[in-house]
């Protein structure tokens, strides 16, 4: 079963569309909720830092299972304080990961616009395509009569 070049073209536009929709619906949403917990956490533990030094930092790592919001942010504080022991310097540590969890959010956030870009692309470039066709259609009827 051969396929034509329109059938095939009509094919990949819909499977770019579906990507495109998937990725901005569901994958960078919660690749966004996964980052932005991530800064949420860094930052914290980065203020309690800067105001309270060692000290704080070491009191604000107690204080998340109690005031635990996100299952994700308990495991980060059990990770974060078996790495404490070994860093030297826990700011710049701290400042690393939000700045890196800051551009990481702020790159799905642009990659989701394109892909909401392509979407309305897409979609209007079908409209257009269906339109002319039904006006073609039309007029070779008009012109048979």
């Amino acid at each position: 079963m051969a396929f034509s070049r329109n059938r095939i073209i009509k094919i990949v536009v819909m499977l770019v569309f579906l990507c495109c929709m998937l990725f901005a619906n569901f994958f960078a949403v919660r690749m966004m909720l996964h980052y932005g917990v991530d800064t949420y956490f860094y930052d914290k533990l980065l203020v309690a830092y800067t105001v309270g030094g060692a000290e704080g930092l070491k009191m604000e790592l107690r204080n998340i299972p109690v005031t635990d919001k996100f299952p994700r942010e308990s495991m980060l504080a059990k990770d974060f304080s078996v790495r404490l022991e070994t860093l030297t310097d826990p700011e710049v540590f701290l400042k690393d990961k939000v700045d890196k969890s800051k551009k990481l959010v702020d790159l799905i956030r642009r990659l989701r616009s394109v892909a909401i870009v392509f979407m309305f692309i897409i979609f209007a470039w079908q409209l257009m395509v269906n339109f002319s066709g039904r006006l073609k259609l039309k007029n070779k009827n008009l012109g048979g009569v």
